[in-house]
């Protein structure tokens, strides 16, 4: 949609987005579910940078060099802005495969000698595995990685292919692209290596991630095993709250009640961890996580149903609503375009639902602002902390015309 169909209004964090034609559906709001990651919590020196650290750890040990970090907030967003990519292991995944075909020459054949060989076949254990390719950047060297313009176009090409097609379909596009027939097997050998999608304790990808990111007691408080990858705390201990306990009071008073709920890809475990009490101003039945999707996955595969309930399915915010009921209309408040269309797929159920895109902690603020508005969000704030003055101005018509 044009900017010109929104009223806005200044806040303190930047601007406010209000979509013309959903005023009135907006003032009839009486429920609402929140988002974690980005709206409920700001993660980017958690979650997104567990991404990055991932990334870079591999990529190191199998080349010695660095992907920069502004390159990699660049390829992030590619990813997630088609709505494809909403798991962090997914994204860490991608870019560590992709980024595979820009790695120097020498790398290449240091990598396949080790992914032929019997030892590597052999190996079972993440540990195991990683061992056997530290020889590479010793003999390498570290330092920061400058890729050439060609490599990094090529290489930005790839990603803007696996976000348009999203995670269920990356690997079969990318193994019968033209344009990386040459690494093929390279690719391949990658892939054995990644050990994408597997357990912690078994795919190195997924296994350093959480080491990253959970520190090495939380670790071993939920995985009942020691860091192998990662010494000291995890960058969950750096994430900030982002809304305050007399924010959510103050909302209540404007929709009628306290009538709060959780969608999120997040785990429970972490959810808590970092929310702490404030987790008790949303009702425990209208609460879902990580676990709880996996759990119907679960059941639903039991009967013999393969399906993928995360986002942007609108699994979660269909259950976390039935625990808002009743309602007139919820508002859903995500800070990504899996979100987006996460509420545009549970419209086509019943249209009871509308968005509010958060962007103060996204990676790239006016690029995110604008696929919103593209997007026709009904609503669009910088932050959660904002939500009492639009609603005040929603109720009164203040400075809506």
């Amino acid at each position: 949609m044009l900017e010109e169909e929104y009223v806005t209004i200044k806040l303190e964090l930047g601007t406010a987005f209000l979509r013309r034609d959903s005023l009135e559906r907006l003032s009839r709001v009486d429920a609402m579910i929140f988002d974690c990651d980005g709206v409920l919590i700001d993660a980017r020196k958690s979650y997104l940078a567990a991404i990055k650290e991932t990334v870079n750890y591999i990529f190191s040990l199998m080349t010695g060099l660095r992907i920069e970090e502004r390159f990699l907030d660049e390829l992030i967003y590619i990813l997630k802005k088609g709505g494809g990519f909403n798991n962090d292991w997914a994204v860490s995944y991608a870019i560590s495969l992709l980024a595979l075909t820009v790695m120097p020459e020498e790398a290449k054949e240091e990598f396949m000698k080790i992914a032929d060989s019997e030892p590597f076949k052999a190996a079972n254990r993440p540990l195991d595995r990683v061992r056997l390719f530290g020889g590479i950047s010793k003999r390498i060297g570290e330092k920061d990685l400058k890729i050439s313009e060609e490599a990094s176009k090529g290489l930005t090409e790839l990603v803007e292919r696996a976000s348009s097609s999203g995670f269920g379909f990356f690997e079969k596009n990318l193994f019968s692209n033209d344009s990386i027939l040459s690494d093929l097997k390279f690719l391949c050998s990658g892939k054995k290596f990644l050990s994408y999608p597997g357990m912690v304790g078994e795919s190195p990808l997924i296994t350093i991630f959480e080491e990253k990111f959970l520190g090495c007691k939380l670790f071993g408080e939920v995985y009942k095993i020691g860091c192998v990858f990662h010494e000291g705390s995890g960058l969950i201990e750096r994430e900030e709250i982002m809304i305050k306990r007399e924010i959510l009071q103050r909302i209540s008073s404007l929709i009628g009640r306290a009538n709060y709920g959780i969608a999120s890809g997040r785990p429970f475990f972490a959810s808590r961890y970092t929310l702490r009490s404030l987790l008790n101003e949303f009702k425990p039945e209208a609460r879902v996580f990580l676990e709880d999707i996996d759990r119907a996955e679960r059941d639903a595969k039991q009967k013999g149903e393969m399906v993928d309930l995360s986002k942007p399915n609108p699994y979660s915010l269909l259950k976390c609503a039935k625990g808002l009921m009743p309602f007139d209309y919820v508002l859903y408040l995500g800070d990504s375009m899996e979100d987006a269309i996460m509420v545009d797929l549970a419209n086509k159920v019943e249209r009871r639902y509308l968005f509010g895109g958060i962007y103060d902690c996204a990676i790239m603020k006016d690029r995110q602002i604008q696929d919103f508005l593209e997007k026709g969000a009904d609503l669009i704030l910088p932050s959660v902390r904002g939500l009492p003055l639009v609603l005040e101005c929603i109720k009164e018509g203040r400075t809506l015309a």
